[in-house]
């Protein structure tokens, strides 16, 4: 048998240790934690949150209605940038950016211009 209780723990996420308190299983006759993956899986989910807001990191979310704004497809989105579709998968399933993406990324949603410019360089011919 076991129980749900609050744990605290600590993750490492690119290099900063991030504290939550999220629910965990744990056995009934041991009180040691034991493993419950969706419960695991939501307290990850909630140190992610965290270190996005604490880093100003911007999300699956902010990152799709960016590309749905523009009428973009990951694709389409990805020659704009100079990145492969993958990498904007990836962060549109909830893979943390790079610094330098993650910058690239909070001003060109900051900047429609230069969001037109970025489009309209990459319908010219390449280098």
């Amino acid at each position: 048998m076991s129980y749900i209780a609050d744990y605290t723990n600590s993750y490492d996420i690119r290099g900063h240790e991030i504290t939550i308190t999220a629910p965990a299983r744990f056995d009934d006759q041991s009180h040691e934690i034991i493993a419950d993956k969706r419960l695991d899986d939501q307290a990850a989910q909630l140190a992610l949150e965290k270190f996005r807001k604490r880093y100003k990191v911007v999300s699956p979310a902010e990152i799709k209605s960016f590309r749905a704004n523009w009428h973009l497809s990951q694709r389409k989105l990805a020659h704009v940038l100079g990145w492969s579709p993958s990498t904007v998968a990836l962060y549109e399933a909830g893979a943390v950016p790079t610094k330098a993406n993650n910058r690239l990324l909070k001003i060109l949603m900051k900047d429609k211009q230069m969001m037109k410019e970025f489009i309209a360089d990459s319908e010219k011919d390449e280098m």
